[in-house]
């Protein structure tokens, strides 16, 4: 994989205004005081769906070539990617497939049907529906796209510490959750371009440690994934992705499975938005570490809002 620089990220800015992708950047005075920060919240729960994911699939779709896309795009996910890619190619007028595990939460599947997509569902886990995905692209003569292994995808994904640097320069700490690396990494790479002192920091969840296992062990390492919230659910750090976190990243900080539903609830008392586990993610952190980030100003990156109701109604009785 060749791993994109600031100036990727830049042409993928064009690419993501193009299909009207910006996200609103809002401030938050009710989490500041519960928190001790000055908070600014950058809403990718409002993408059209649902979540950032948008930005990277849009920038590689969109440059496919014309020997490509007749033959069309697969993917395999658990969700927010496939419905990315799903509404990528329906904006580009090229075919998609995605391939999901068993058990995937409806309102994700029925966002990648709606977008168009043929959906199949076979395999236990993620890793199985990959290589379903990756055997029928090699058959069918489709583009494959995997979410950590495309670079366009990678800086499409950085747009987002983009646009609230752009917005809002006086930003001293970005606050991430992290599933296999490569959301975090694009926004490394924007925010070190733009902003070399900026504190940048990655969350993920107790109940899924291998990012932050490796992040402590300097190298890519493994580990059981238990989390609910499915935009950080990751056994490990893809290792492209996490090269680049070992540069651009200040650290990783872990929350616990009651503080992501604490933290979806508190979004959704504050603010009325619902956010999926992983977006609940940086909140949780502020709250788990309150004197990191005391009278900073912060943006808290709310990735997505792909929430299954059960879960919703769970959390909301933590208020």
């Amino acid at each position: 994989m060749n791993l994109p620089v600031f100036e990727d990220v830049a042409r993928a800015q064009t690419v993501v205004d193009a299909y009207r992708l910006r996200t609103p950047l809002w401030p938050s005075p009710a989490l500041g005081r519960l928190t001790g920060c000055d908070v600014w919240l950058k809403l990718e729960c409002l993408a059209p769906i649902g979540s950032f994911k948008g930005r990277g699939a849009i920038n590689r779709v969109a440059a496919m070539t014309d020997a490509e896309k007749p033959r069309g795009v697969i993917t395999a996910s658990t969700g927010n990617h496939g419905g990315a890619v799903a509404w990528a190619a329906k904006q580009c007028g090229v075919a998609a497939t995605v391939v999901l595990p068993v058990g995937v939460p409806e309102i994700k599947w029925q966002t990648i049907e709606d977008a168009g997509a043929r959906i199949i569902i076979e395999g236990a886990n993620w890793n199985a529906s990959c290589a379903v995905a990756r055997s029928m692209a090699q058959a069918n003569g489709m583009l494959y796209l995997e979410d950590g292994e495309d670079p366009a995808i990678m800086a499409g994904a950085g747009t987002v510490a983009y646009e609230i640097l752009n917005e809002k320069p006086e930003i001293e700490v970005m606050v991430v959750p992290v599933g296999g690396g490569n959301f975090i990494a694009g926004c490394g790479i924007a925010a070190r371009g733009l902003k070399p002192s900026i504190r940048l920091v990655g969350v993920q969840s107790e109940a899924a440690l291998g990012v932050w296992q490796s992040w402590q062990e300097g190298r890519v390492v493994s580990a059981p994934c238990e989390t609910f919230a499915g935009g950080i659910a990751t056994t490990g750090p893809v290792e492209a992705a996490f090269g680049v976190m070992q540069k651009t990243v200040d650290t990783i900080k872990l929350v616990s499975e009651d503080e992501l539903m604490h933290g979806i609830a508190l979004i959704a008392k504050h603010h009325a938005l619902i956010v999926e586990g992983a977006a609940a993610a940086p909140l949780a952190a502020l709250l788990r570490y309150p004197t990191e980030f005391a009278g900073r100003r912060v943006a808290l990156v709310l990735s997505g809002r792909n929430l299954d109701a059960g879960t919703l109604g769970k959390a909301l009785t933590m208020v």
